[in-house]
């Protein structure tokens, strides 16, 4: 049993001479009870390291052929096993639960279309930075990533495809069942597989595609349902995102931006925009550019009674500062929000 330089992570691994690689399992230690992924079966000192990290309360499977040890470890520890709820009645074990995309606090499974089977999916935590893939990716030749002969896949362009949910310049690691495992560079290594494997529709996403999330603030005054597009299709200098804004909804704080320049597109609805030289309704068709600096401080909102969709665009800069007038914040490179010496929350003040 091996720890990793990320925050509750563990490997335990088999070398197999007649794949020329390494298969690997993972343990998450973490308040709620530890998770297995893909479990091997474990040597007993392997055992004795796992019962020493307080056991495993949830086992977590990819799909069907990684199953491995996971009856074994279910029985010794008295974890429960969960699976995609596709993929479930594919095992040999009974499955005690199933999942769809919010597997636990923390963590999202993600479905793979074009897989070995029909429910087989990775998991990302929550900020994006790690994402554990079962044999969906091989981490062979080590350092670079490749896929299973196409004969045992689905669809290897629909593989290529969902993968793209992975496709993140957030993602730093790429933990992987069989193979070597990518601790850094994970990004530009999924871009080389998906662009060779996926070719130009890679690059494209239509808008009846779209995934939409929602999010808001503890008190509802700021909610929207957005869905990423930039990022899902490659993009990394310049963003773009699509947003279903609700009547008397906001969408974010009055802010402006040190270097990213922004240009909001309305697709329906009449949202409104608030600046410091007044506040101004918008309808479909309208573009509207923010400049950077304070002249281009701006907040958008829905005064209306019906739905709004803005399409928002925007320049990607890793080294950013926002400004937010109305509570006197800063948000430094993304990372860190501060009003004098201060971290606050995001919505602190607004």
């Amino acid at each position: 049993m091996q720890g990793l330089a990320l925050p509750g992570l563990h490997m335990w691994s088999q070398w197999q001479p007649d794949r020329g690689m390494f298969f690997s399992s993972f343990l998450w230690v973490r308040e709620g009870g530890n998770v297995a992924f893909d479990p091997l079966p474990l040597s007993d000192d392997d055992a004795r390291a796992v019962e020493a990290l307080g056991g495993v309360a949830t086992i977590l499977l990819t799909n069907r052929d990684h199953e491995r040890g996971a009856a074994a470890m279910r029985e010794r520890f008295g974890a429960r096993v969960l699976s995609s709820r596709a993929e479930a009645e594919l095992f040999e074990l009974k499955v005690d639960e199933t999942f769809d995309r919010q597997v636990m606090p923390g963590l999202s499974a993600i479905p793979l279309e074009g897989a070995k089977t029909p429910g087989e999916v990775a998991f990302l935590t929550e900020d994006r930075a790690v994402a554990i893939v079962g044999d969906a990716i091989l981490g062979t030749p080590a350092g670079a990533l490749s896929f299973l002969p196409d004969a045992k896949l689905g669809d290897p362009v629909a593989l290529a495809l969902s993968l793209r949910r992975l496709w993140s310049p957030r993602l730093r690691t790429l933990l992987l069942g069989d193979g070597a495992s990518l601790y850094v560079g994970a990004d530009d290594a999924l871009t080389a597989l998906l662009e060779t494997r996926g070719g130009p529709a890679v690059n494209r996403v239509n808008v009846d595609e779209l995934e939409y999330e929602f999010s808001s603030d503890v008190d509802g005054k700021y909610a929207s349902r957005d869905a990423e597009i930039g990022w899902s299709i490659g993009a990394r200098r310049l963003g773009y995102q699509m947003v279903r804004l609700p009547a008397g909804a906001h969408f974010c704080p009055m802010h402006s931006h040190d270097k990213e320049e922004e240009l909001f597109y309305v697709i329906e609805g009449r949202p409104a925009v608030r600046t410091p030289r007044g506040n101004l309704q918008l309808r479909p068709g309208d573009f509207m550019a923010f400049p950077v600096g304070a002249r281009g401080a701006h907040q958008l909102l829905n005064e209306s009674d019906a739905d709004a969709l803005i399409l928002l665009l925007g320049a990607d800069d890793d080294d950013e500062v926002v400004y937010y007038p109305d509570s006197r914040k800063v948000l430094v490179c993304r990372r860190r929000l501060m009003m004098r010496q201060d971290t606050l929350d995001y919505f602190d003040g607004e």
